[in-house]
């Protein structure tokens, strides 16, 4: 049997955790990453805060890519996919964790397989992150920098 297919046979039995797609990280990306935006305050002057935790696991059947925005009218959990090439991880979208392309009010806001965003090594800089399909509201967000770091 192919290695993909027995991997894919025997995720049934395995937690969540387990269930995200085989195209996990490559060895030097596992861990968690956070980027905490702050998108200033309301007109009601609430804090516009959201919190986006990427986990990366090993590659193989336990690990994966899950993708956390919790906050401000926020809370999403997306299950995605990588792929890393040099310095750079591509991370796309591959479902929500309910399982649905579609988010809680029906609406395809992306479409599997879409880059959310790419991170790239950068020598004394950290993590360069260049936003994709995913954009994290504020008017002071640039296309690209340094937002996400690693915590663990």
């Amino acid at each position: 049997m192919h290695t993909t297919t027995t991997i894919r046979a025997g995720l049934a039995a395995l937690p969540l955790l387990a269930m995200w797609p085989a195209q996990a990280a490559a060895p030097d990306w596992p861990g968690r990453y956070r980027y905490e935006h702050d998108a200033g305050l309301t007109e009601g002057g609430s804090s516009a805060h959201v919190t986006y935790e990427l986990a990366l696991g090993p590659a193989g059947a336990r690990g994966g890519c899950l993708l956390t925005a919790r906050g401000f009218q926020t809370d999403e959990r997306i299950l995605c996919q990588t792929k890393a090439e040099g310095q750079t991880l591509t991370v796309s979208f591959h479902r929500y964790d309910d399982g649905r392309t579609v988010n809680k009010y029906g609406v395809a806001v992306y479409k599997p397989g879409e880059s959310l965003f790419t991170l790239s090594r950068a020598d004394g800089a950290g993590l360069l992150t260049r936003w994709q399909a995913l954009e994290p509201d504020g008017e002071s967000v640039s296309e690209s920098g340094a937002f996400f770091s690693k915590v663990r």
